[in-house]
């Protein structure tokens, strides 16, 4: 949710708080402001910049979402949800720049690590249909299209799936 630089910024002004606490003689006051502070350490360290990462990506805003993402030294430190959230925007990030076999790896990690939403989801497996139409495994793309049907889709990935087995079907035709 917040950028290394502001959680940075949030635990000296909690340090800072607890010192002037402190100096009052305000010890239960000194005690929590040092609590907060060692909160949002301990989110720096848990949660990353996953969120704000994955908000970049939604916009389509790739590079400050790559960003974001690599300021993540650690990623076995996450939590497993942020972990597969982890995954999946490298994996969407790789997939834009066009690194097709990384894309693919990551975005299966983070199927098999599990992802909250079925939204998300279905958008790992549309991204993974489209990675294996880019490299021409139509068998294994319509795989990941017969998985998709299982899912309530929202309209935009109705649409993207329709357009994407459309292509399938044309590019079978060629062959």
């Amino acid at each position: 949710m917040f950028t290394p630089f502001i959680r940075i910024v949030l635990i000296i002004a909690c340090l800072g708080m607890s010192i002037l606490f402190y100096l009052r003689e305000d010890y239960i006051n000194a005690g929590l402001t040092v609590l907060v502070a060692g909160l949002f350490g301990y989110g720096y360290f848990k949660y990353g910049t996953i969120f704000a990462a994955f908000q970049q990506l939604k916009k389509e805003n790739f590079d400050k979402a790559e960003k974001l993402i690599s300021k993540i030294k650690n990623p076995n430190n996450l939590s497993k949800q942020q972990k597969s959230y982890y995954h999946f925007t490298t994996g969407i990030i790789a997939s834009e720049k066009n690194e097709l076999d990384f894309a693919k790896s990551e975005l299966i990690k983070a199927l098999e690590i599990g992802l909250r939403t079925k939204n998300d989801t279905s958008i790992v497996l549309l991204n993974l249909a489209d990675i294996e139409y880019e490299r021409t495994e139509f068998s294994s793309a319509k795989e990941y299209l017969s998985k998709l049907k299982d899912y309530e889709l929202k309209p935009l990935v109705k649409s993207e799936m329709d357009k994407l087995t459309e292509r399938i079907n044309v590019a079978q035709q060629r062959i």
